[in-house]
């Protein structure tokens, strides 16, 4: 909004000079000409602001109602998992389409580490191995073949900053979800969006914190592929 306002303000007192050079034998006139000039710019100043960060602001519901036009979407980055069991790293790759999810963890040299394909009442894991296995419950499937603990039915919206079913979340200054939080079963899984990617539209998650407890992942998104 300050930079709105630094912008708009010159703009407006040059307005107001031409109308009171050019027209100073018809005050009434030139009057009315400044109020439309002013209106305009007032109008201007609302719908494109931005915030102490620099980065453009929307309203909240503006921001929810185009995430929640996408259709699906395709997410590649980095993943990062500590517990106090075990740690790692690895390339993740999650899909997103109507009515199902995939999503594919690979190490360093590419080999798959972790394969998950996951639909309402149904999910299919295949691990390292190549060894196939299904369950009604994607989160429950994935904890007792692994140990990794991951609220895979609720990540489908809480990546792309769409805080569905959760029990508490705050925006930031840019009017995006900020932080979340979820009691799932007896786990309070907490969730910070530190960085948004901006070259997207609409703008969505680069940098995510997930925690439970003594569990934390991290997920670094560099790419974005959205169906609207």
């Amino acid at each position: 909004m300050q930079l709105m306002q630094k912008v708009t303000a010159p703009l407006f007192a040059l307005a107001a000079g031409f109308a009171a050079g050019k027209h100073q034998n018809k005050k009434s006139s030139g009057a009315g000409k400044t109020r439309v000039i002013g209106s305009f710019l007032l109008i201007l100043s609302g719908c494109t602001t931005t915030s102490q960060s620099g980065q453009p602001v929307t309203s909240w519901d503006i921001h929810q109602q185009a995430l929640q036009t996408i259709s699906g979407y395709q997410a590649t980055g980095k993943l990062g998992y500590i517990s106090p069991e075990q740690r790692f790293t690895a390339n993740l790759n999650w899909k997103n389409e109507t009515g199902a999810d995939h999503l594919r963890l690979t190490n360093f040299l590419g080999t798959t580490l972790l394969k998950l394909d996951t639909q309402p009442g149904r999910a299919v894991l295949i691990d390292n191995d190549g060894k196939r296995y299904q369950g009604p419950d994607a989160a429950a499937l994935v904890l007792k073949l692994t140990g990794i603990s991951l609220p895979v039915n609720q990540m489908r919206d809480w990546l792309i900053g769409l805080p569905s079913g959760a029990d508490t979340y705050q925006l930031n200054a840019e009017n995006r979800v900020a932080y979340l939080a979820k009691q799932v079963g007896s786990q309070l899984w907490q969730l910070d969006y530190n960085v948004y990617d901006e070259s997207a539209t609409p703008a969505l998650p680069s940098r995510l914190v997930l925690s439970q407890g003594d569990i934390r992942i991290t997920l670094l998104i560099n790419r974005w592929q959205v169906q609207p």
